[in-house]
């Protein structure tokens, strides 16, 4: 089931914590001053970043080709003079609304630098901007309130395709009127929007303001509240493409790693597999030993039987040479030295360090796993975790001492004996 905590921001300077589940209405669990702090409350964290933080713009081109659609949304992104880096490093998503007349209705989503700078920290998987986690209705414009600040979205088909800041205190009164009539023009004369019938203010305002501006504009003005994120937006939009360089690359190197992982587990697991199998034999075997040492002992017993017995004794000697072979194997055969049980280990014992694992070996009795930690002292801690694990018991670990880098990171190995 999809389920993601998605931080975006409140009407007032505050930032609200949501819980959005696939096949159900999203819920809101709280409230938090900063969103590194209501990031912090889940790990599948989606940030919804305000307009002053991303900039969203529409624009139409000649092609459905989606490379060439983002190089035509990097050429828009520095005409507009919001990056200074290259396309690769610009952290901008492009959404293609829908086709009208052969060209692509293509909305674009561009992270400023103060957001980039704001999202310092911020263990978040995905970015979006704030108004596409909403259905904008069809032929109307919507404001809504972004912390302490009034934000015009424009939309088709109900997706987002413009955002525009329209009063940075929050209130109708002022330069809002004029600030959206200039909005409506733009829009309409660039043919992002074909007709404008209303606009739909999310929120609480007073009677006489929303009044005053449906005059100004000559457009019906109703008020309604803000509707619940929409989690198929969220699932459509939230995107990786936003997050800030450095951010996108440790996001990589991690999934690179998840994979790793998965390729090695479906290389050992047939070698769990038939290990099981041959312990379950073991098993069986020492039964019917044990059965034909019983049947053996009770016929010994019994004058008149010497045929059964030499049967009975040519068969417990067949059962005990093999009982014996597999004896041998014992120590193989036994769950806490199978190597995925051994890596699995070491990787329970991440949580005890900011550690990363770059290298895991398994040979006969020895075991080795390298990696890389924050500092010295990190990797210490992840050694001593892995002395403390039962089930890594069955090794005799040392390490020496990591050799640290310039940056402060410590490059480790330690090296277990099979007890």
């Amino acid at each position: 089931m999809f389920t993601r905590t998605v931080i975006l921001p409140g009407p007032s300077a505050h930032w609200e914590v949501w819980r959005c589940r696939s096949g159900s209405n999203s819920v809101r669990e709280g409230s938090a001053e900063t969103h590194l702090e209501g990031a912090n409350v889940g790990r599948s964290v989606v940030v919804a970043l305000p307009s002053r933080s991303c900039r969203t713009f529409a624009f139409s081109a000649p092609t459905k080709d989606p490379e060439i659609l983002r190089k035509l949304a990097f050429a828009q992104v520095e005409k507009r003079g919001l990056t200074s880096a290259s396309l690769v490093q610009t952290p901008f998503h492009c959404h293609v609304v829908g086709e009208r007349d052969g060209q692509s209705l293509v909305s674009v989503d561009v992270l400023l630098p103060d957001g980039a700078a704001s999202l310092a920290g911020t263990p978040a998987g995905a970015l979006l901007a704030n108004s596409r986690l909403f259905q904008i209705p069809e032929g109307k414009l919507v404001i809504l309130q972004e912390q302490g600040r009034l934000v015009l979205c424009a939309g088709a088909g109900g997706r987002l395709l413009h955002t525009q800041i329209v009063s940075a205190t929050g209130d109708l009164r002022g330069h809002a009127a004029s600030e959206i009539r200039i909005a409506m023009l733009a829009l309409q004369q660039d043919e992002i929007i074909s007709e404008i019938t209303g606009v739909e203010l999310w929120g609480e305002y007073p009677a006489a303001d929303v009044e005053r501006l449906s005059d100004q504009l000559g457009i019906p003005v109703e008020t309604r509240p803000r509707p619940v994120p929409h989690t198929a937006n969220l699932r459509r939009d939230a995107s990786s493409d936003l997050l800030p360089p450095a951010a996108r690359q440790a996001l990589r190197r991690r999934r690179l790693l998840a994979l790793r992982w998965v390729a090695l587990a479906a290389v050992i697991l047939p070698v769990v597999w038939w290990l099981r199998a041959e312990r379950q034999k073991l098993h069986a075997l020492e039964a019917e030993a044990a059965r034909i040492e019983s049947t053996l002992n009770a016929s010994i017993q019994t004058p008149g039987q010497s045929a059964e017995q030499e049967r009975l004794r040519a068969e417990h000697a067949v059962v005990t040479a093999a009982q014996a072979r597999w004896a041998a194997l014992r120590m193989a055969l036994e769950p806490r030295r199978y190597p995925v049980a051994t890596l699995d280990a070491l990787s329970r014992c991440l949580t005890a360090s900011d550690v990363v694992l770059t290298r895991f070996e398994s040979k006969m009795a020895d075991a080795t796993v390298s990696g890389t930690a924050r500092s010295a002292m990190d990797a210490y801690n992840y050694f001593n975790a892995v002395n403390k694990d039962p089930t890594l018991g069955v090794y005799a670990w040392s390490m020496l001492p990591p050799t640290i880098a310039a940056n402060g990171s410590a490059t480790f190995e330690i090296k277990g004996k099979m007890r």
